[in-house]
């Protein structure tokens, strides 16, 4: 997941201080050029300066700090930046990202800030490498268990980010698929997790699957969800930063490939830099902040999975702190296992649209995990 350039129609949005403002990086790019006299008329009229303090892990938006003049006496710092200003500053770049897509050729000028090299984290969408077959729950602790014995029939599967430290609700009967009846399921006395003769069989009350009572409890160590049909037990909370922010914007006159005759959702996230918790690998350890922007058609089908992901944010599951795939960087804000479309062109290839599978994917990326439509 991830892109190397986020799209100019994402040109703005207020940041997390009263004189920062978030701006795409493609619009920045444009006011700061050599020859534009719009950035430099602006600090003139308004006694401002305007430059950057942050970016992007992946260089998609910028944070701009606008900053006045210091005070007469000693020891007086900036005057604030007065409400007026920074919304005229916003009002820039707007104006800025209007007159991108005007000129000739916009379409080419888009796809143009938007180049497929050096794609954003390996481990979501659209990698740069050809696809891997992804692992079932019950295929990886069944080569685990396999491996343990010294059968030989599999290598060990590495660790499964599920393994990540989180938090979890206590077993409980919400979560995903609430209203699913007890089935009644031919087992013939075999653990569909070690492939042996049941063990103090115990049999899970909503979806009928049964199990040993060891295998059970290390598969819900694991993930507190049935190995076989995945049907959630209890509410799963994750381990993402908890003063993280997921702001939502949106333009209707931008059109994602695949999903045209619909506008285009804009979803930031913002995280601050902070500490890790004991939740986390490593407590005590600080992590930078980050800013990702991700994109949806608004369609129904995109405002449904919408509102999905608001969930599964609430509930901690879009970020963990880890390490990056692509970067090596340790102790950083990742993405968490469920996809997300970081740039607008390119197809899956450059974590983009179009891409006709990627809304039945993530929903049911979401719906592994207990987020499933009321």
């Amino acid at each position: 997941m991830g892109s190397q350039v986020s799209l100019a129609a994402m040109s703005v949005r207020a940041g997390r201080g009263g004189d920062e403002v978030l701006v795409s990086q493609a619009v920045w790019d444009y006011l700061s050029a050599a020859g534009q006299p719009w950035l430099a008329e602006f600090q003139s009229g308004h006694g401002l300066s305007a430059g950057v303090v942050r970016r992007a892990e992946r260089g998609g938006c910028c944070t701009v700090k606008l900053r006045s003049p210091g005070g007469e006496g000693p020891g007086s710092g900036p005057a604030p930046v007065s409400p007026a200003a920074r919304r005229a500053f916003m009002d820039l770049c707007r104006s800025a990202r209007k007159e991108m897509n005007r000129k000739e050729g916009a379409p080419k000028r888009k796809r143009s800030l938007m180049p497929c090299l050096g794609g954003g984290e390996a481990d979501g969408e659209g990698s740069l490498l050809p696809p891997q077959p992804r692992r079932s729950q019950r295929q990886q602790l069944r080569c685990r268990k396999a491996a343990d014995l010294g059968g030989g029939l599999c290598a060990p599967a590495p660790p499964p980010r599920d393994l990540l430290p989180r938090r979890e609700a206590e077993l409980s009967g919400g979560g995903a698929g609430g209203g699913a009846l007890p089935a009644e399921v031919e087992d013939g006395g075999v653990c569909s997790i070690c492939m042996g003769e049941m063990v103090e069989r115990t049999t899970l009350d909503r979806c009928g699957h049964a199990f040993c009572r060891t295998c059970l409890d290390r598969a819900f160590q694991v993930k507190r969800a049935c190995p076989v049909c995945r049907l959630v037990y209890g509410q799963l909370i994750g381990n993402q930063p908890a003063n993280g922010t997921m702001t939502v914007e949106r333009d209707p006159d931008l059109e994602l490939p695949g999903h045209e005759g619909y506008g285009c959702i804009f979803i930031i996230y913002s995280f601050p830099p902070g500490t890790q918790a004991q939740e986390h690998l490593n407590p005590g350890v600080r992590y930078p902040g980050t800013d990702r922007v991700a994109y949806l058609p608004d369609s129904p089908e995109g405002n449904r999975v919408l509102g999905l992901l608001r969930r599964a944010f609430e509930q901690r599951l879009i970020f963990t702190i880890g390490t990056s795939m692509t970067t090596g960087m340790s102790n950083v804000i990742t993405w968490n296992d469920i996809h997300h479309k970081t740039s607008v062109w390119g197809g899956p290839r450059c974590f983009g649209y179009p891409d006709p599978t990627y809304l039945v994917r993530v929903t049911e990326e979401l719906r592994e995990k207990g987020i499933t439509a009321d």
